[in-house]
């Protein structure tokens, strides 16, 4: 059952005409720019951010300096996650971490406003807002400086939630101390180039018991989507076992999206017993065993590749 917060009415855009107004009246862009770059986002996903990728000089799919100043000053993400929220998809995601956090809520004892929950990477906020919204506090860590972190700054001002309801962190190590029950990740980790070390914070990060909701797109290396990270495609169906490692079990998944998104419950620590729960389940198992054969076969050939070269020379 959802709860009201006390806050006044918090506007999550929608329609075409709220993402204009949200996206005009917390950046410096001309009204008349916005909209066609909102209506050539909603027929095109990843316009917004392509535009940008000749200008800052981007290889797509591979981090480094001129993709991080893309990330700081591109104005393209504040469209392509706006635009990309409105789908009923990518709600549902929201709404099913919500049902679980409740729940968990629950079998904790806590009010929705003690759950201590850390939204890492989330844009434009807008699922910060919904949880808001819904009656809970939230801390928000996004790219520190970047052209979305100013304008999601200026939204939460604007809705008068900094301090009470949404506390903005600058400094990323304030994160790792065990302190919160809840992390929501959402589409973050097929973008950093150490996954496996970003899961070992989160885990660092989360309370004994406590939960992380995760949705990630290893599998997604597309033109249109240049910054999910080529290297990272070997991760493809190893998320569960990369969080264990960490001593964070794979407790829930929304199966209806399949996996988005995924909750991992933080453990005292891994056994072999927890190995053999979590490949109980069919799916973990069978994309498990395909992402080994997979990773196998590209390894072969890289290798091949090398010992070929080596023979020309």
């Amino acid at each position: 059952m959802l709860q009201q917060s006390t806050v006044e009415p918090i506007c999550i855009p929608l329609s075409f005409d709220e993402i204009v107004r949200e996206i005009h009246n917390f950046t410096d862009l001309p009204e008349q720019e916005v909209r066609h770059r909102v209506w050539m986002e909603a027929m095109n996903v990843g316009w917004n951010v392509l535009q940008d990728v000749p200008v800052f000089q981007v290889k797509p799919h591979h981090f480094d300096d001129k993709m991080s100043q893309l990330y700081r000053e591109s104005y393209g993400f504040i469209f392509e996650t706006l635009v990309f929220w409105v789908s009923p998809s990518r709600q549902k995601w929201i709404e099913s971490a919500l049902n679980r956090i409740h729940l968990y809520a629950k079998n904790q004892n806590l009010k929705p406003e003690q759950v201590k929950i850390l939204m890492l990477g989330d844009g434009t906020g807008n699922d910060s807002l919904f949880l808001v919204k819904n009656g809970f506090k939230i801390d928000y860590f996004d790219f520190p400086g970047s052209k979305t972190s100013d304008f999601t700054t200026k939204r939460f001002a604007s809705y008068g939630l900094l301090k009470k309801f949404v506390n903005i962190i600058t400094d990323y190590n304030l994160c790792l101390s065990q302190q919160y029950d809840v992390i929501l990740s959402f589409e973050v980790l097929e973008h950093l180039t150490d996954p496996p070390t970003a899961i070992r914070e989160i885990s660092s990060m989360l309370k004994s018991n406590g939960i992380a909701l995760i949705t990630e797109s290893f599998s997604k290396v597309r033109p249109n989507l240049p910054t999910h990270l080529a290297a990272n495609s070997k991760y493809d169906g190893l998320t569960a076992c990369m969080f264990l490692k960490y001593n964070m079990m794979l407790s829930w998944y929304e199966r209806s999206t399949r996996g988005r998104p995924m909750e991992f419950s933080k453990l005292g620590r891994t056994s072999v017993l927890s190995v053999v729960q979590l490949f109980q389940d069919k799916t973990i198992r069978e994309s498990y065993f395909r992402a080994i054969t997979r990773n196998f076969k590209q390894n072969c050939k890289q290798v091949l590749k090398r010992i070929l070269g080596k023979n020309r020379v």
